[in-house]
């Protein structure tokens, strides 16, 4: 969402001068708000997304030696746990 009329105070000049003034007005810990929740989010969504592209590669030989078709695994592993876990960690 973008901010039409900012405040003076929150105007910063760089990204040095917000890492200073936001440890300095709200403490070092204030850099850190909200990252529990991208970890909760992103966590499980990321699961599921390597779980697939193992499963998946699995599935058409790309773990195997020998494996006569590697273009078929080398093509279907990347998008399909894209498709299964494309926006979980966005809910």
């Amino acid at each position: 969402m973008q901010v039409f009329a900012t405040s003076p105070a929150a105007v910063y000049t760089g990204i040095g001068n917000a890492f200073t003034r936001i440890s300095s007005t709200e403490g070092v810990r204030a850099l850190w708000r909200g990252v529990s929740s991208v970890i909760v989010g992103a966590g499980p969504a990321h699961a599921v997304h390597f779980g697939t592209y193992e499963a998946v590669k699995e599935l058409t030989g790309g773990n195997r030696d020998g494996n006569v078709m590697p273009w078929l695994s080398a093509r279907e592993s990347p998008p399909l746990p894209t498709v299964t876990s494309g926006g979980a960690d966005e809910v």
